[in-house]
């Protein structure tokens, strides 16, 4: 013990046992550690799967990797396989990890990836069904209509049919110009060679400032033209003659009906109940008049009686003969 450096530098520093003994610890711990062959930390990693199938020389040899028992696929040996193009092996490998409970849902690097590829292999199929130097198809919109009378309303779908599937999910380069009697739409679409198109005359003027257009569902687009006048049209079009890709837009028809209904009802219950407020207030300013002319007016004075005021009233003329006769009668008896 007197040998070893541990204990001939404890009795150089002077330290206390306990100090001593926690040295002696971690010094026994250090050497344990240098005498561990340093091979088990490499034995127990596991080996890189992307080194495992870079070994596959096709997509058959790369789905024999993936179907077999040993193998534990992670997200980058699906990524490492799709961008190799090996299918079956990255289709292989994902239900493999769905089969052990792993969130393959929320693999959004993958989804991005076979999304990605999809869009590319899209774009060569729908060269080689147009062909390298033919010009790209043209489609007219089919479109629903619906009015108020301040307002039209239109459902376009990028289709020429409007009960059958959209053409395309989305477009691009969408170009919109409203003048104050016509609409044309032109758009790209994304996963087809397709030029889509609307345009529209319309029956009478619309107000382009205050008309308005967005995407709505996959495969749509919504329209709000404002009218230039307040009124109802006869027809959408100037032109009397219906267009194959026109058709009217039945339940939102009924629904705009409803509402103007219902707004002219409340618009006409508002004006009678204000016909009604100034009916009573005029018939009580007419009862106000006449409560104060049905009062009776004050008695005419009486002649022959003293006013309020103590003014004597005037005799009249009986009380006179009355007089005259005591005096006469008062006269014989003397």
């Amino acid at each position: 013990m007197e040998g070893r450096p541990a204990f001939r530098a404890f009795q150089q520093l002077h330290c206390t046992p306990w100090v001593f003994f926690f040295f002696l610890v971690a010094c026994v711990l250090a050497e344990e550690a240098k005498e561990q062959p340093a091979a088990n930390s490499v034995d127990t990693e596991r080996p890189s799967e992307a080194n495992i199938l870079a070994d596959a020389l096709d997509g058959a040899a790369a789905l024999d990797i993936a179907l077999n028992d040993g193998f534990d696929p992670s997200q980058s040996d699906v990524l490492y396989a799709l961008e190799h193009g090996w299918w079956d092996a990255a289709t292989a490998m994902l239900r493999t990890m769905r089969e052990r409970g792993e969130a393959v849902g929320a693999m959004q690097e993958v989804r991005s990836t076979a999304t990605r590829i999809r869009d590319q292999a899209t774009d060569v199929i729908n060269l080689l069904r147009v062909g390298a130097n033919a010009e790209e198809t043209s489609v007219s919109c089919a479109f629903q209509w619906a009015q108020r009378p301040e307002y039209i309303y239109l459902n376009v779908k990028f289709s020429s049919r409007i009960d059958g599937p959209v053409t395309v999910l989305n477009v691009d380069n969408e170009n919109i110009t409203l003048t104050n009697s016509s609409l044309v739409f032109t758009a790209v679409g994304r996963q087809k060679p397709k030029t889509f198109r609307l345009n529209l005359d319309f029956h009478k003027e619309i107000d382009p400032d205050l008309s308005q257009w967005s995407f709505a569902s996959v495969g749509r687009l919504s329209f709000t033209i404002a009218k230039k006048s307040f009124e109802t049209w006869p027809r959408l079009l100037h032109d009397k003659k219906k267009p194959k890709n026109m058709h009217h837009w039945y339940e939102r028809q009924v629904a705009l009906d409803a509402e103007v209904k219902k707004e002219a009802q409340e618009r006409r219950d508002a004006k009678d109940n204000s016909a009604k407020d100034a009916a009573s207030k005029a018939k009580g300013s007419a009862s106000d008049g006449a409560d104060n002319s049905s009062q009776p007016p004050a008695p005419p004075k009486q002649p022959g009686k003293a006013s309020k005021e103590g003014v004597p009233a005037k005799k009249s003329k009986s009380g006179k003969k009355a007089k005259s006769k005591a005096k006469k009668a008062t006269k014989d008896e003397l």
